[in-house]
């Protein structure tokens, strides 16, 4: 705490000497803190940018392996409208003739009309639907269609029907819809109430011919043709490897044999290893910006002379320029894909070769890209010795954060001597001015007395 004094007895401002003095012992000190402060964060930064370029890479590589991205297969369908497809790495080119014949529907009926409030009699409705069954008491009281209705929508053992109420001319209709499509999810109705009573005529059972209620929509399984010869049948509208590693949806049936065409994603890998380049000439470019020294301006990158960046790049481009021994000849390296280094340590992409390599081989793309010894994961491997748990440029960083906290340690240490050395000091001359003040007083006492 700053304490003030109001001046010694010659005129002298105590507090701006004061202040002179405290400044005098800091500024040296405090010019050395704001300077390494000022280093070690524009030092945390390079290498946070360093890091991040990193990272980059590695993601990316890590992503293109794991969703083997090296073997994507794209599709493509006359009629997108009714037919949808994906496919898997698994998935063979070829084209196809899919002939959607039937939707898959789920099962729904309707009650014949009547008034919804009416008593419909007592009894018991048994509902099946699959292998879940449903057993509704109807007791007398609580018999309207309504009453059903709601009894039906809140059984807990309710085997996947919801229950509604629609009007019509005729009345009160209620209209069982069940909530899974395919052909073994068809709903039986049972009824245990007096013949000729309106809860009898809720009674459902596919192919009898006295059923009360009437089927709406019939439980059914989508049905397609492939190629004119293979039949095949789905509970829903989804179709999973009825041609291996292609999923199909369908939505609408077709008058006419639908085309499917499945083949190598090209552009998709193109754009990956385009990509790539641009990220590794990113990461190039900050490397440069970071650690060269320009002779012209005598100035250099705030990483000027960190081993840490030489032996990135070195190691990175050791990769680029070794062979993969697990890719098949004639893509063993970058530069039999069309990628190469240029003299100032950039890499370039030579489209023709490139687009060659894709058009002609592209099966070997999983050889150079993939498994735990290709190109991908050795660009993870290396990466990962930088930027990872224990790596050079992540141990740099918290090396460069444990000096940023000792630097705040020591701004709190300076302040705290500061304010001890401006309380003293304002003590010694505080001392002074109550001295000079009783010798003043002597002084004018002697002078009192003497005679004139």
């Amino acid at each position: 705490m700053s304490v003030k004094a109001a001046g010694m007895g010659g005129g002298m401002d105590i507090n701006a000497m004061v202040t002179k003095i405290v400044d005098a012992e800091r500024a040296p000190k405090q010019e050395r803190i704001v300077k390494r402060t000022n280093e070690v964060e524009t030092d945390i930064s390079a290498f946070g940018r360093l890091k991040e370029s990193l990272d980059k890479l590695k993601t990316q590589m890590y992503d293109f392996r794991r969703n083997e991205g090296f073997a994507a297969r794209t599709t493509s369908v006359s009629n997108p409208d009714a037919l949808g497809a994906s496919a898997t790495p698994d998935a063979i080119p070829g084209r196809y003739q899919i002939d959607v014949q039937q939707l898959a529907g789920a099962h729904k009926l309707v009650s014949p009309g009547v008034d919804a409030e009416a008593s419909l009699g007592s009894g018991k409705l048994t509902i099946t639907m699959g292998n879940r069954t449903s057993v509704i008491d109807v007791p007398q009281g609580k018999d309207s269609l309504a009453d059903v209705v709601r009894a039906i929508n809140s059984d807990p053992k309710n085997p996947g029907v919801q229950a509604s109420l629609i009007q019509d001319d005729s009345g009160a209709r209620m209209v069982l819809n069940g909530n899974k499509t395919g052909a073994d999810n068809q709903m039986e109705v049972s009824v245990d109430a007096q013949v000729g009573s309106a809860l009898h005529q809720l009674g459902f059972k596919a192919g009898q011919a006295n059923n009360g209620m009437a089927q709406m929509q019939a439980a059914q399984d989508a049905k397609i043709l492939i190629d004119g010869i293979a039949s095949v049948s789905s509970a829903t509208n989804t179709f999973d490897n009825a041609i291996e590693g292609v999923s199909l949806e369908v939505a609408q049936t077709s008058d006419k044999p639908l085309s499917l065409a499945v083949e190598y994603d090209r552009e998709s890998v193109r754009s990956t290893i385009t990509s790539f380049v641009d990220n590794y000439n990113a990461f190039f470019r900050v490397s440069q910006a970071v650690s060269q020294y320009d002779p012209e301006t005598q100035q250099g990158g705030p990483l000027v002379g960190e081993s840490v960046i030489r032996t990135a790049t070195s190691r990175l481009r050791n990769l680029f320029s070794s062979p993969i021994e697990q890719a098949p000849e004639g893509m063993k390296t970058l530069s039999e894909l069309g990628v190469t280094t240029t003299m100032d340590g950039r890499l370039e992409v030579d489209n023709k070769v490139l687009d060659r390599q894709l058009r002609q081989n592209f099966n070997a793309l999983e050889g150079f890209f993939g498994g735990n010894d290709g190109f991908a994961r050795q660009l993870e491997q290396v990466v990962g010795g930088f930027t990872g748990a224990g790596g050079a440029i992540s141990n740099r960083e918290s090396t460069l954060s444990e000096q940023k906290l000792r630097l705040r340690d020591d701004q709190r240490e300076l302040d705290r001597r500061m304010e001890n050395l401006e309380s003293r000091t304002m003590q010694r001359f505080s001392a002074m001015e109550e001295a000079t003040s009783q010798m003043r007083s002597q002084l004018q006492a002697m002078q009192n007395i003497m005679p004139g």
